[in-house]
């Protein structure tokens, strides 16, 4: 009993306020589309960061229209990257780069070139994540599912028509129940452009690519309370055997 009471008493110290895992959509727009439909989504509180007026290299606590960013680098417009043929983002690989924002969003979107799998987008909400994807579940998408696949493959900016045309090219849109005020962007050859984000929204643009969220971990805390309930149905079965 005295094991039990001990028990009891460290998981009511440790035990933490629940967050919530977010309810996330993600979605890809047409192929060869290259800004969010801020109108379409009925967006409110919008930014959007183009990178078209940021020195070239790397970056470290960049502060843009959005928010700051810690790490990364913008490059010319290439093959690989630069909607409209203007400078974009790169992050060459894990951790990567965070983008800490000025007003908390619900609604991001991106263009995201020369797509590798393996790149991964995280929201977060103060220190806990509440939503995590893998590119790999666009390229499945687009492979399996989307209408036409060619059509994705290869840069679809006129100077650079049909470059690389062994990855794909699309604009990505996420929609977040839950608020986020920061935004990791990880993996390796990371090439994006045109950051947007939202306040809030009204509606849904483009097809659902319906991706597998990578599980969120539980915090300390957590897996103490787990452990310890274990523990105590543990000691309770024992003096149920006596």
């Amino acid at each position: 009993m005295k094991i039990l009471n001990t028990l009891l008493a460290a998981l009511v110290i440790a035990t933490p306020v629940v967050t919530h895992a977010a309810s996330v959509t993600v979605t890809i727009e047409d192929a060869g589309v290259l800004n969010a439909d801020l109108a379409g989504i009925g967006a409110t509180g919008s930014a959007v960061e183009t990178f078209d007026s940021v020195a070239l290299g790397k970056l470290s606590g960049y502060t843009s229209v959005l928010g700051t960013y810690s790490a990364g680098q913008v490059n010319k417009a290439n093959v690989y990257g630069g909607a409209e043929e203007t400078p974009y983002f790169y992050v060459q690989n894990t951790p990567g780069s965070t983008l800490t924002l000025n007003t908390p969003a619900t609604y991001l979107g991106f263009w995201w070139s020369a797509g590798s799998g393996g790149n991964q987008v995280e929201l977060l909400s103060g220190s806990s994540s509440i939503f995590s994807f893998n590119t790999n579940d666009v390229v499945s998408f687009i492979k399996t599912n989307a209408d036409d696949p060619e059509s994705y493959y290869g840069n679809p900016n006129e100077g650079y028509l049909g470059k690389v045309s062994h990855e794909p090219f699309a604009f990505i849109n996420i929609f977040s129940d839950m608020s986020f005020d920061s935004i990791v962007f990880s993996g390796g050859n990371f090439e994006s452009d045109n950051h947007t984000i939202a306040e809030s929204y009204t509606g849904f643009k483009g097809t659902n690519i319906n991706p597998s969220p990578a599980p969120v971990p539980l915090p300390a805390p957590f897996a103490l309370l787990a452990g310890g309930v274990a523990a105590i149905a543990f000691v309770k079965r024992r003096s149920r055997i006596k």
